[in-house]
């Protein structure tokens, strides 16, 4: 409903309500206008009454709007006619101002015929009825306008619920499909389990076998694990490790795994080798530590003093045994050592320095001074260990023998105190695996580590010398022996002459 017809609707029901409410016999009386009430002053309970009544019929989103443009309406028309009742009571109090002039000249101007003079229309009357005429045909419209809307409103409230049953149906037959997809999606589930249900059992059966398998193999590998491990621990010494602080007692001797072996010739790198070790050792425990010579001819003076000095400056003991010979520096080594054991028949040899010189005069002078400080340093330690002098000690040498190399059996060089103890049995507590035979050949400790000889592959299950033969000029076959030590000798059964 467009702004202009609610207008007109409130224009036309508010006169028509102004004039329905005056009684009928005060529509022609003279009359003061009654106030009109200011734009926000509310309107008579009656009036606002009417407007309710009139409006309750409209719908809610535009009934608030027609209500406060009839109420604009109605508070114009009142000012309007407030104002319109101002200007004709100043007329009306001009004209009783002369009542009586006017009266004279009616009398005076009374017509001769003596007819009465027509009586004018009530202007108020007039514009009362204009007004009933004009609200009835407003009305009309207005209800007509109402009519109309209201057809339109049910036309789209019949589009509206047609548009939801359509979209119900719509909804209907998609649930229906939707059942369709589902109860088909059920179906494939259903398959798909019962395909899964399957496989699971033809694995279960698979896995069943498999176990079977699976458990005669861990029994025969139980088997042969436990096998193994008797076959080790067979190898291994199970025991617990002793290591006693005094390990030399009634002529046997103790040595524990805290061992170094010092065996072949000292060279550059030995000394480095049996001192780390003697470090490591201090660095765990206190318990005394054993340096083994197997056999050795002797070697660096410079290597001797480190490792002499190593064995000084340890705080665990070091003990020197000595199981076959010490020669030169490894028989000063086990001199001057605080600890040290010898097999009976094991030989250590004293005897000088010896250097090879070049040069000029000066240059062997100074080689030879240098040369002197070394044999003072060395073989003057071990004559005042043993309780004598150098020169005395150098002497003795060459009456023993014209060569200077003094060699003595342990059970008489312990008499001259070149050695502390003769020990008639010797305890290994640091071999804890079965030996694994032999090496084919003299190995030096400093050319290859005990375990990586251990798996060379010219490591040896068993003793045995491999030997090349030979055929001399006779066509004889025969063998070379190979070297033995300096004071070592062939004691060989060797009728045919074979061994060479």
């Amino acid at each position: 409903m467009s702004c202009r017809l609610l207008r007109s609707v409130a224009f036309s029901w508010c006169l028509w309500s102004l004039v329905a409410c005056q009684p009928a016999d005060a529509r022609g009386q003279e009359a003061a206008p009654p106030e009109s009430p200011g734009v926000a002053d509310p309107l008579p309970d009656e009036i606002e009454k009417q407007i309710e009544e009139k409006t309750e019929g409209l719908p809610e989103e535009i009934r608030e709007k027609v209500r406060d443009q009839i109420r604009e309406a109605i508070r114009k028309k009142m000012e309007s006619m407030q104002k319109g009742g101002e200007t004709s009571g100043e007329g009306e109090s001009s004209t009783a101002a002369a009542p009586k002039e006017g009266a004279a000249a009616e009398g005076e101007k009374k017509p001769s015929d003596g007819a009465s003079p027509p009586k004018a229309e009530d202007p108020q009357t007039a514009e009362g009825k204009q007004l009933r005429e004009e609200m009835e045909l407003n009305e009309t419209r207005f209800k007509h306008r109402v009519a109309e809307y209201r057809k339109q409103l049910e036309e789209r409230r019949f589009m509206v619920e047609k548009a939801k049953i359509d979209a119900e149906l719509e909804q209907s037959r998609k649930e229906v499909e939707l059942q369709s997809l589902k109860a088909e999606l059920d179906s494939l589930k259903l398959e798909a389990e019962l395909q899964k249900f399957r496989r699971a059992v033809d694995r279960e059966l698979r896995s069943a076998e498999l176990a079977e398998q699976s458990f005669r193999k861990e029994q025969l590998e139980a088997k042969l694990s436990l096998e193994a491990v008797e076959e080790t621990a067979e190898d291994r010494v199970l025991a617990a490790e002793r290591y006693p602080d005094e390990p030399f007692r009634d002529g046997v001797l103790t040595i524990s795994d805290r061992r170094i072996e010092l065996n072949g010739p000292i060279f550059s790198g030995a000394a480095q080798y049996v001192c780390d070790r003697i470090d490591f050792y201090n660095n765990q425990s206190n318990k005394p530590i054993f340096l083994v010579i197997d056999a050795s001819p002797g070697g660096s003076a410079i290597e001797g003093f480190q490792i002499v000095q190593a064995m000084r400056n340890s705080s665990a003991p070091v003990h020197v045994v000595v199981k076959r010979y010490a020669a030169s520096m490894a028989a000063i080594i086990t001199t001057l050592a605080e600890h040290s054991y010898a097999y009976p028949n094991a030989i250590l040899l004293h005897h000088q320095a010896s250097a090879g010189l070049a040069g000029n005069g000066r240059d062997l002078e100074d080689q030879i001074k240098m040369f002197k400080e070394i044999s003072r340093r060395l073989i003057g330690e071990v004559a005042e260990k043993i309780g004598t002098t150098e020169d005395d000690f150098v002497k003795n040498m060459y009456s023993n023998r014209a060569s200077g190399d003094w060699d003595l059996f342990a059970d008489q060089a312990v008499e001259h105190k070149w050695v502390k103890h003769v020990v008639r049995s010797i305890r290994e507590e640091g071999v804890r695996t079965r030996p694994q035979g032999m090496r084919p050949m003299p190995l030096s400790i400093f050319a290859m580590e005990k375990d990586e000889a251990a798996k060379s592959p010219a490591y040896l299950d068993r003793y045995e010398v491999q030997l090349d033969e030979q055929v001399d000029d006779q066509g004889r076959a025969f063998v070379k022996l190979p070297r033995i030590h300096p004071l070592d000798a062939w004691l060989i059964y060797n009728p045919d002459q074979y061994y060479r």
